[in-house]
């Protein structure tokens, strides 16, 4: 087991390096709706995303990659390392020799309806789970819900560790002010609900754009060793 190294290791790191292009104007052009609107995707992908029986998003991806297990669980080790705040919360669980990883991570302000007044803006903690072997991955994301700040000014909007944006691997720091809108209680999966259902249609087409990110990183990870060999 090498939590407590990764624990060492990742307080260590400089939090300018965890942030990416993972906010709501970036997942807005990564969704790409053209002609579509918010709800039109979300009711799309309502037929593909089903929640399990605890009531989360749940998507299981079947990756082949190039790399041995040996090989591939260091590379996502690594990658944990370079984007990790909180090791001690993040890294859920971890076995070299199961070849399994799992880890919580953030993406902030990924959503925001814009129409209200004050703003609802969404942060998303879901569970990353990676299951290692020879030259395959197998890959779960488990989404339980959104975070939502309500907020006069966008400037003032908090989320993690303050006014920060983008995705890293975290603890469940969840800000005070922040209501949880579970994802069995959201539209599309319930269209009665009593939350705003054009906050909750951009947050869950954002969420998976999210995943999409997710699901290449961990693609990267399994062909970055051949592709620096080159």
């Amino acid at each position: 087991m090498k939590k407590l190294f990764l624990i060492c290791i990742c307080l260590s790191v400089s939090l300018a390096g965890f942030c990416q292009s993972t906010n709501a104007t970036a997942l807005e052009i990564s969704a790409d709706l053209n002609k579509e609107t918010y709800q039109d995707r979300a009711k799309k992908y309502l037929m593909t995303y089903k929640l399990n029986d605890n009531g989360e998003m749940e998507i299981v991806s079947y990756l082949q990659v190039r790399e041995s297990k040996e090989v591939m669980y260091n590379n996502i080790i690594n990658w944990i390392i370079s984007n990790c705040t909180e090791a001690a919360t993040a890294i859920l669980y971890e076995n070299e020799e199961e070849g399994r990883i799992t880890a919580r991570c953030y993406f902030g302000k990924i959503a925001n309806d814009g129409k209200n007044v004050p703003s609802e803006w969404v942060d998303i903690r879901p569970i990353l789970s990676v299951d290692v072997m020879d030259q395959e991955a197998i890959m779960k994301f488990t989404l339980p819900g959104f975070e939502v700040i309500k907020r006069d000014d966008n400037s003032a909007t908090r989320g993690f560790m303050g006014n920060i944006t983008g995705f890293r691997f975290t603890g469940d720091e969840t800000p005070r002010e922040a209501q949880f809108w579970p994802m069995s209680l959201c539209a599309p999966y319930k269209d009665d609900t009593k939350f705003n259902k054009n906050t909750c249609y951009r947050a869950y087409v954002h969420a998976i754009e999210c995943y999409k990110i997710l699901k290449q990183q961990v693609l990267n990870t399994g062909y970055s060793s051949a592709q620096a060999s080159r």
